[in-house]
């Protein structure tokens, strides 16, 4: 779903606000939609399959705002598997926990992460997804780093993120105060992180009204 230097401080607090919004993706339109609605527009059904969601898994959801794709992969990997959404707010994990109990879904714990640190087990999931968070993350350098620890050998990371095209061109710092990040930079700090991508889609869905998309990166434990 910078933290720490002075000038980014008030986005880092409203991560907190904008993970609530996550299950509802920015680029759709206003008017009301149906939850079928939304896991077409957002190819929900191809982001279990890069997920690799299938029953027994243990997948992490981190910035899981409210839980829609919480929910999503938990009924992927039941039954024997679990979904783990993370979250550094509260409120958003206290309405992922009534989105949860209202849909009877069963296999979810919910962690209250750091901005630093998912708290996730070491070496147990065998995916992690961040959708629409990770440009809200300043210190990526050690929540990748503490992912790539939680993932298995053969665990993957799946990073969806927003880029207009209004974007292209300017500083991470500028992306992100657009709350978009560019596929380039995020592979770089991939890579740096001990990860190697496997698979990415630049226009993984594109936006509606506005140029530009969420593209999409698949990346494993290098070596």
């Amino acid at each position: 779903m910078n933290l720490i230097r002075p000038r980014l401080l008030a986005r880092a607090l409203a991560f907190a606000v904008v993970a609530l919004t996550l299950a509802v993706p920015a680029y759709l339109p206003a008017e009301q939609e149906t939850d079928t609605d939304l896991e077409q527009r957002t190819r929900v059904a191809d982001l279990l399959k890069f997920l690799d969601a299938r029953p027994g898994a243990l997948i992490a959801d981190v910035g899981a705002g409210d839980g829609f794709y919480t929910v999503r992969i938990a009924r992927a990997v039941a039954s024997g598997g679990r979904a783990v959404a993370v979250d550094i707010s509260e409120p958003a994990l206290n309405a992922l926990r009534e989105r949860v109990t209202r849909e009877g879904v069963t296999n979810v714990d919910v962690i209250l992460g750091a901005l630093d640190d998912p708290r996730l087990a070491v070496a147990q999931f065998d995916a992690v997804l961040i959708h629409n968070a990770y440009h809200e993350m300043a210190e990526h350098e050690s929540m990748l780093a503490h992912i790539r620890d939680a993932l298995k050998p053969d665990g993957r990371l799946v990073v969806v993120e927003p880029m207009h095209d209004s974007s292209r061109g300017l500083t991470r710092e500028q992306q992100v105060a657009h709350h978009d990040i560019a596929a380039d930079i995020v592979e770089g700090e991939l890579r740096a992180a001990g990860f190697e991508v496997v698979e990415r889609s630049d226009e993984f869905v594109k936006f509606t009204g506005a140029g530009g998309g969420f593209w999409l990166i698949v990346a494993r434990r290098a070596g």
